[in-house]
């Protein structure tokens, strides 16, 4: 789990996307109003102050003392982008089936995107009940929260074994008996000592680090192998509820823009009339749980957060 939000479309569906539209504005002759003002022009095309602003809406944390450079550098993107889109257009590009399919594919994209977070947008803001009731719900990430130093071991063993092994080594007491059972049965190891504060544990693992006595570890399988983690030290690090405060409302906020999401699209999927052909038509059966997991993914970074 995470907590800390940024609402942003998907930074390279924007990115192209925006790259087309400004594109279609060079080789219109302008932004479309009169009162723009220009700053260059490219064979007789226009780049306006309306182009320059669009892309320097496009840099997250640019800071006051940075607007100037980044707009000659917006400016000079921009011109060359003309002088490449205009030998473009010579050569048809702009017609070329696979680009139209392109460009087509993004705009979809891009209004969908834009409809996700308008419902995200929508969701309320968590309450100061909410926010108080998460923090005591969770007191290893803020009034019990600790740092954690690990031995990390990590063991490459065949998924036939792994199961077994496990089972082993849960029996086992301390790290030199771990270690003792790996090296007589000659079980490559690779070992690194880590530090992680409580919010970058994965939570599945936390309540049980959280138990965890100097010495103890805890075994988790990952599907290759087994990650062994001791624990060597772990440090009181708590934080009090006014310092935790944004990061929860955050964590929260997101949290109830996805469940405003994902609420409207299966309103969506309810009332929408849909019919699958050919090989597809399996697919009927799992369609309003796929798809709306689809268009959250998609969508995700309207409504996203971590704990950090």
């Amino acid at each position: 789990m995470t907590i800390g939000f940024h609402a942003a479309m998907p930074r390279k569906l924007v990115g192209a996307l925006a790259a087309c539209c400004t594109a279609t504005l060079v080789a219109c002759g302008g932004a479309g109003t009169g009162d723009s003002q220009v700053v260059a022009t490219v064979g007789g095309d226009e780049i306006t102050e309306t182009q320059v602003n669009h892309a320097l809406e496009r840099q997250a944390n640019l800071k006051p003392e940075q607007v100037e450079g980044a707009s000659r550098q917006a400016v000079s993107g921009l011109v060359e982008q003309a002088i490449v889109l205009q030998k473009a257009h010579d050569l048809k590009l702009d017609r070329d089936e696979r680009v139209m399919q392109n460009i087509e594919a993004m705009k979809r994209e891009l209004i969908v995107n834009a409809y996700v977070s308008r419902i995200a947008d929508g969701a309320g803001k968590p309450a100061d009940k909410d926010i108080q009731a998460y923090f005591d719900a969770n007191p290893a990430l803020f009034s019990q929260r600790r740092i954690y130093t690990f031995q990390e071991l990590t063991v490459d063993a065949p998924a036939a074994q792994i199961k077994k092994m496990e089972a082993d080594l849960t029996q086992l007491k301390s790290a030199p008996e771990i270690a003792d059972y790996l090296k007589t049965r000659q079980i490559p190891v690779h070992s690194t000592q880590t530090t992680l504060p409580a919010e970058n544990v994965p939570q599945a693992l936390l309540a049980r680090v959280a138990q965890l006595k100097v010495g103890q570890g805890v075994i988790v399988s990952n599907g290759d192998g087994l990650r062994i983690l001791m624990l060597l030290a772990a440090q009181e690090s708590p934080v009090a509820e006014d310092k935790a405060r944004p990061a929860i409302l955050a964590y929260l906020g997101t949290q109830s823009k996805r469940q405003a999401i994902q609420k409207e699209l299966a309103s969506l999927h309810a009332t929408a009339k849909v019919a699958y052909f050919g090989k597809y038509t399996d697919l009927a059966a799992s369609a309003p749980a796929g798809a709306a997991s689809t268009v959250v993914g998609a969508a995700s970074a309207a409504a996203s957060g971590s704990l950090n």
